[in-house]
């Protein structure tokens, strides 16, 4: 039996005009059968994503890979992000894609943004080991969260290093670091998925960029990657 990846179409309005593509964590390597708890956070963001974006006609989807693992050369979860975007476009057209990475997702997404469907990535606690390539961003907007305290292999300090780099060849590029929280961002999650939604709705949409983010995207200071994200900023964005 061939092992296929699975497309969630979590929501999906009547006139689509836009989509995100939410792409859920996993391991370094292996090749067995993905597990469907790993994204439980992503569907509570979806769910928001479902409610923000129905005004500009957003698609809300969700993958679900062939397998848990990354696996070296095989990218299988690359190999995955590539076919859901094309699964997009049969669906919808060439309209606007925002992909939004968890850990291993966020390499995958990452990696996918040299796609011409895409406008805008999210990283949330992204895997990015350092040697990844930065040029395929070049034109998009990016967005970088990190737990403080994640010393995982998909650290904080790797999506710094990342950051750094990819900021020659995307200056509209905001990495936030989220006080108090690990890899796993549970602590912080309303914050994080609040700076998510705000940040898709308005690259891929039309409503405007939150200042929080534009500020962060205009700064030059040796610091300005490190930015943290305020306490109660789902409320804040809420209001």
């Amino acid at each position: 039996m061939t092992t296929k990846a699975t497309l969630v179409a979590w929501h999906k309005t009547d006139e689509v005009r836009n989509a995100v593509l939410l792409l859920p964590g996993g391991s370094i390597k292996s090749r067995g059968r993905y597990w469907s708890f790993v994204d439980l956070g992503l569907r509570a963001l979806a769910r928001t994503l479902s409610v923000a974006g129905e005004p500009d006609g957003l698609a809300v989807y969700l993958l679900r890979y062939r397998y848990r693992g990354w696996n070296g050369e095989h990218a299988d979860a690359l190999v995955d992000t590539r076919e859901a975007l094309d699964e997009i476009r049969r669906r919808h057209g060439s309209v606007p894609v925002s992909l939004v990475g968890n850990s291993l997702g966020g390499r995958a997404a990452f990696h996918a943004a040299d796609d011409p469907s895409v406008t805008s990535v999210v990283g949330v606690a992204p895997w990015l080991p350092e040697g990844d390539p930065v040029d395929q961003l070049a034109g998009r907007r990016v967005l970088i969260m990190h737990g403080e305290r994640d010393r995982s292999e998909a650290s904080a300090a790797s999506s710094l290093a990342y950051a750094r780099r990819a900021r020659a060849v995307v200056p509209d590029l905001a990495r936030f670091e989220v006080g108090g929280d690990g890899h796993y961002l549970l602590r912080r999650a309303v914050d994080c998925w609040a700076l998510t939604t705000g940040f898709v709705t308005a690259t891929v949409g039309t409503r405007p960029l939150h200042p929080a983010i534009g500020a962060a995207m205009a700064a030059q200071e040796p610091d300005c990657l490190n930015a943290p994200l305020a306490v109660g900023f789902g409320g804040q964005a809420d209001g």
